[in-house]
């Protein structure tokens, strides 16, 4: 296959040899427009409203209460370049922001609605065993349009990070997130409380001011959690971040199983992670999957409460 030809194929998942690890090879991801570098604002934005038509076809969306049918809050459509068979984005705001403290409380209670039902959605399909939805904010995180937006991906397996998680977790007496949630606050780690979540930044960080947002109760479900609670959290989260750092780009994920495991194990206590891109991910981190942080998770959780009494 020529190079050119290999640039416009679909995506697929391939095995590292070394590793087992997968690899989602896809080529055609190489003609993405890159939006957050242009600093003219000489470019329409595709994420915007009245440029529906530059997106693929809406696939569900989150609409103001009353509003005409065009009318949007977020809008879910299939990635014009996927990494996967399975792979969308939803567009969060009709408003034009590149940071997610930027939009209200009532903007994330509508799109973590979108959220779950695009969840759904996907892992309906037959060839999906799980999804997995991130963020990327800023063009140091990824990003390459600049609209606030999220990725959601089918996939036949859970991420080796998960996995991981869940394996390491099963071999403990007590849920690891649990005993996070127990020791956050007299450890100076806690960061923000809902009613029934809680932000706070885990011990010990793999990288600098690494931030969770968790549900205090271990067997919560994500599809059916309390909305209310979530939203305050996650805006929270956000503006701490936002304001405590000095808006960083950064990355935001997702880490859950749609099922528990079988045999009886402990199921994974969902939660979301946040990294800002404040540090830099070196040799050791890339080489040997280590990592080096210069920051205390009490230190860190310092300067994000900061941010949310600015």
């Amino acid at each position: 296959m020529t190079p050119a030809a290999d640039a416009s194929a679909g995506p697929r998942e391939i095995l590292d040899p070394l590793t087992g690890r997968p690899i989602l090879l896809a080529p055609v991801r190489q003609h993405r427009p890159m939006h957050t570098t242009d600093r003219t604002g000489s470019r329409p934005c595709p994420f915007c409203p009245g440029n529906e038509h530059e997106t693929p076809p809406e696939r569900d969306a989150a609409r103001p209460q009353g509003a005409g049918a065009t009318a949007w809050i977020a809008r879910a459509f299939a990635n014009k370049y996927p990494a996967s068979l399975h792979h969308e984005v939803i567009a969060e705001g009709s408003a034009h922001r590149e940071q997610p403290a930027d939009l209200d409380v009532a903007t994330w209670r509508a799109v973590l609605g979108l959220w779950q039902r695009r969840v759904r959605a996907l892992e309906a399909e037959a060839d999906v065993a799980c999804t997995f939805l991130f963020k990327n904010v800023g063009a140091a995180a990824g990003a390459s349009i600049a609209h606030n937006h999220s990725q959601l991906l089918g996939l036949a397996a859970a991420p080796p990070r998960v996995r991981l998680e869940l394996e390491h977790a099963a071999r403990l007496a007590d849920c690891p997130w649990c005993e996070s949630l127990r020791t956050a606050a007299p450890e100076g780690r806690l960061v923000f409380e809902s009613e029934r979540h809680a932000v706070l930044c885990p011990h010990p960080p793999k990288l600098p001011h690494e931030t969770w947002l968790l549900p205090r109760d271990c067997g919560d479900d994500f599809l059916a959690t309390d909305l209310d609670s979530l939203a305050a959290a996650l805006h929270a989260l956000f503006r701490a971040v936002d304001v405590g750092l000095g808006r960083p780009a950064f990355n935001f994920w997702l880490h859950r199983l749609p099922t528990a495991p079988a045999g009886g194990g402990r199921a994974l206590h969902w939660h979301f992670e946040l990294q800002p891109r404040t540090g830099q991910v070196a040799g050791l981190e890339l080489g040997g999957d280590m990592y080096i942080n210069s920051f205390p998770a009490d230190v860190s959780a310092e300067r994000l409460r900061a941010g949310l009494d600015a």
